[in-house]
Parts: C-alpha cells; sequence; structure tokens
C-alpha cells in the first residue's frame, strides 16, 4: 500500500488527478492520511537543525495541515516502552507500570484489575496499547477560540487528521486535548501571555502570530516555558505580517523559514488561483496573502516595497516566486555578468546573482543562484555553473575575504572563467547607494521575484544594513550591477586586486 502511494505522489498533476479518482474509497482516505507523500515542499523543513521552525505562506498554503501533523507526528514518536509508560489512579496520581496493557474488545486498556479508557477503534482484543508518554503541547492561537477552531476542530486540525483511536479525550471547556498514549495539547491565547507563566512545554505549534495582540509578551512566555524534553520546538504557521515580534521570531538563531505561494497547493478548488491573482496580482495585498512574502518597509530602506515592484518585469512563470523564463530573456541582453560574494565561513551563503543589459541599456537582476553551507570548491563551482548557464561576460568577485585563494578555487572550477577580482574600501551602504538610484531612475530592476535577496534589498538603509547576518545575496547584486552600470563612471573606493 505505502509503496503505491509513493508512486502516486510521484505522479504529475493530471495523472494523479486521474489515479485518485479510480480509488477505492478506502485507499483513497489512506492517502489522504499519508501525508509526507504528498506534502509539498514548504510544508516540510529543508533540514532538521532548527529550534523553530517558521512556516509562512499564502493563504490556502497549507499551513494549517503542515502545523498539525508535525504535532502528531512527534506525538506518535514519544510513545516509550511499556516498562517505562506511567499509568495513573482515578485520582490522577502517577504509577510505574511494568507490564504490558492490551485492549480488549471493548476498547479498553487493561491490566491487572486496573483499566481506563483509551479511545475508539483502538484495535480488536489483544492487541499491545498505546504505551504511555509524557508528552506537553502548546497549542496558541490569536485567541482560545481561534485556536479551538483552527488547529483543533477545523478541517486541518487536530481532531480531523488524527488515525482513529489516538485522541482519548477533547475537553474544550478545560481547554485540553488527551492523546491515547498520555500526551497531551493545551490551548493558550496571544492575548493572555500570563497563562503561559508555569506551564512547561515539549513542543508548541504557534498559529497566525502576527495577529497575537500581545505578541512579543505572548512569545517571551511561551520560550520560558519551553524547556521539557531532550529537544523542545516550536513551529509558527501564518501569513505575513509586519508584527516586530515575527520578524524577530524569523530573523533569531535557530529559526528555519519555509513557505510559499498560495499557488503551491495543487489540491484547491479549479481556477482558484487564477482567480485571485487576476484581482489582487502585484498588489500589496496580494504579495503578502497570496504569494506569502513579507512586505513591511524597514524605515530609511533604500529598496522599499513600491520601489522593488516598480521596477519589476515579471512574466506569467514569475507570478508566484518561480524563476525568470530564460529561454526569452538569454537573448534580450548585450551583456551580462555574475557578481560573487565568497562567504566568510563554512556554513555561511555565497552570494551568486546573474545580471544583464538589455538593449535599451537598462540593467535587470536575472537570477539569484547563491549557495549556502558548501566548501570553498563547492561554492566556486556553483559560480561556475553560474557563469556557464547564463554565458557571463565577466564574474565581478569581492575579494576582501581570501584574496588569491578566491582566484585559485575559482580557477580550479573553471579556468576560462572571466574573473574580475575587487577590493572594497568604502562600507556596505557607500556601495549600495549609487546602486538603488539606478532603481529610482528605472534603469535598473529585476527580471522575476527573488524573495530572499529582495528580503535583504529590504533591509538596506543609509546607515548600512539592518537584517541579521551578512547580506550576501544584495551585495553580489550590487557588484554584479556595478559593474554593468557604474564602473566606467564611479570607482572610488575598489581597486583591482
Amino acid at each position: 500500500m505505502l509503496e503505491y502511494l509513493s508512486r502516486l505522489a510521484a505522479m504529475p498533476p493530471e495523472k494523479q488527478a486521474i489515479a485518485l479518482g479510480s480509488l477505492p474509497e478506502p485507499m483513497l482516505h489512506s492517502w489522504r492520511r499519508h501525508f509526507p507523500d504528498w506534502a509539498h515542499e514548504g510544508q516540510r523543513p529543508l533540514h532538521d537543525d532548527w529550534r523553530t521552525w517558521v512556516i509562512m505562506g499564502g493563504r490556502g498554503f497549507g499551513k494549517t495541515r503542515a502545523g498539525a501533523e508535525w504535532v502528531l507526528e512527534q506525538v506518535r514518536a514519544s510513545t516509550r516502552p511499556a516498562s517505562a509508560a506511567p499509568m495513573f489512579d482515578g485520582a490522577g496520581v502517577g504509577r510505574a507500570a511494568s507490564a504490558e496493557w492490551t485492549i480488549d474488545g471493548e476498547g479498553r486498556a487493561r491490566r491487572g484489575s486496573k483499566s481506563r479508557v483509551v479511545g475508539r477503534g483502538c484495535g480488536p482484543a489483544g492487541r499491545v496499547a498505546p504505551t504511555g508518554s509524557t508528552l506537553r503541547v502548546a497549542l496558541v492561537g490569536a485567541t482560545v477560540d481561534d485556536a479551538k477552531a483552527v488547529m483543533v476542530e477545523g478541517p486541518s486540525g487536530l481532531l480531523s487528521l488524527a488515525g482513529a483511536g489516538e485522541i482519548e479525550r477533547w475537553l474544550p471547556a478545560e481547554r485540553r486535548l488527551v492523546f491515547a498514549n498520555g500526551a497531551e495539547a493545551a490551548l493558550f491565547s496571544g492575548r493572555s501571555p500570563q497563562g503561559l507563566r508555569g506551564p512547561e512545554h515539549d513542543l508548541a505549534w504557534c498559529d497566525e502570530l502576527g495577529k497575537w495582540r500581545h505578541a512579543q509578551a505572548t512569545w517571551d512566555m511561551l520560550q520560558l516555558g519551553l524547556r521539557r524534553g531532550d529537544r523542545p520546538r516550536a513551529v509558527v504557521t501564518t501569513t505575513p505580517s509586519a508584527e516586530p515580534a515575527l520578524r524577530r521570531v524569523m530573523e533569531a538563531a535557530g529559526t528555519h523559514v519555509t513557505g510559499g505561494a498560495t499557488g503551491a497547493n495543487r489540491h484547491l478548488a479549479p481556477g482558484f488561483v487564477e482567480a485571485v491573482e487576476r484581482a489582487y496580482g502585484g498588489t500589496r495585498l496580494g504579495v503578502q496573502e497570496i504569494e506569502g512574502r513579507l512586505v513591511a518597509d524597514r524605515e530609511g530602506s533604500l529598496w522599499p516595497f513600491d520601489l522593488i515592484e516598480a521596477c519589476r518585469r515579471s512574466g506569467p512563470s514569475t507570478a508566484f516566486g518561480g524563476p525568470p523564463p530564460r529561454d526569452k530573456l538569454g537573448e534580450d541582453f548585450s551583456r551580462v555578468v555574475v557578481g560573487v560574494d565568497p562567504p566568510a565561513s563554512a556554513a555561511g551563503t555565497c552570494g551568486i546573482v546573474a545580471a544583464g543589459l538589455d538593449r535599451d541599456g537598462r540593467a535587470l537582476v536575472l537570477a539569484d543562484l547563491s549557495v549556502a553551507g558548501r566548501s570553498p570548491e563547492g561554492w566556486a563551482r556553483a559560480v561556475a555553473d553560474a557563469a556557464a548557464a547564463w554565458g557571463a561576460d565577466r564574474v565581478v568577485v569581492e575579494a576582501n575575504q581570501g584574496g588569491e585563494m578566491v582566484r585559485t578555487v575559482l580557477r580550479a572550477a573553471s579556468l576560462n572563467l572571466p574573473l574580475e577580482l575587487v577590493h572594497a574600501s568604502r562600507g556596505k551602504a557607500a556601495r549600495a547607494e549609487p546602486v538603488a538610484a539606478l532603481f529610482e531612475s528605472g534603469r535598473a530592476g529585476l527580471a522575476g521575484r527573488f524573495p530572499e535577496l529582495e528580503a535583504q534589498l529590504g533591509q538596506f538603509t543609509a546607515g548600512g544594513y539592518e537584517g541579521e547576518g551578512s547580506p550576501d545575496r544584495a551585495d553580489a547584486m550590487v557588484w554584479a550591477l556595478w559593474a554593468l552600470m557604474l564602473k566606467r563612471r564611479v570607482e572610488p573606493g575598489v581597486r583591482k586586486i
């Protein structure tokens, strides 16, 4: 069965729809329950090295489903061996269990004369009962009613997605969900930070943090109590919001961000994506609520949202963040430059941005091909690949860090790479301001949507870069556009090596 479901998940959408239509109801039910096989990219973490996972997406992206499935996965994994499972008497007093519990024909778990109800559908008589879990989960919504309606009782909530017998009791008045294996989830509100003062949790699922009335205080109280177990973690499911607390969470060390546009969800009603794109495409509301991108401007930004949008040249393939139409763009440009900002550490990002000069003398960013966590040989190969893919006339590389080592690794990747190494003696803002002026005058723009690059551009002000970490992608773009548009006129602070 699982092998068939995996093959089904790999089918193109058209064939998949035909196959699903021919499935008997039991198999269709299994397909709907088998989330790992059909979850799209933004609904899965790209790696496991995180304390907070933010899933930021447009309406209908599948954020709630991803959050609920993650909680259920952790609950299932928390079941401990029977010898370590706690048992509770009628007064709620914990006692060590030294033998297996089994489920009788009435769906009750039994051991000697003691028993407790574990829910319906747990299995036939004689099946081993789920053993004890002490997992404690915080479910935090904008209000308790929101948490109930969306996270627990909604169509993508825990009650709908849990398997038969996995949930023992749902106690709305107590704001508590009890799982058959002993794990418990409690509901909290972003309006009442003090409700989280005292309780300890292993995990937290936070929904629509941007709507919380007291977002920072609630998040702080949650974090102080997120200290149980070997690896306390939180998942945040949210549409983009200018809420400062959400921005701080996203920029914090240990935060992993995934997400995407409404259009990433292939299971939405036919025509919905096209309809909302026609109505709201290109507007702030559309970018935030459909494309799932944060559009709040930093005060004094050199590249505010409205400027970026005004200078963007998009086609149908880029409406939801897809790659530029390379086959059409490549032949339109008289000159192409790849800008490179090498990483400062092995875990850093190598900024790699291709830009081209069109026949009208306008410079356009063609691609953000930046890579992270690569060895020097690895990012050098990515630079060489980018230059080859776009037929670059020049590869401009900042050599402040690495010097001749940068030249050596790049030459090893491609002996004929058209290299130009430059050394910057001025600050990032001083280099960025003339390039931002090109955007303001309409002489530069973006040939597509590049969310990570644009996020860094929005953090640049006249005072410098105000975001977290290094603006590697933005620096690479600045060097590429400098080489295309400014090199002959303005070269102060830059010298060749």
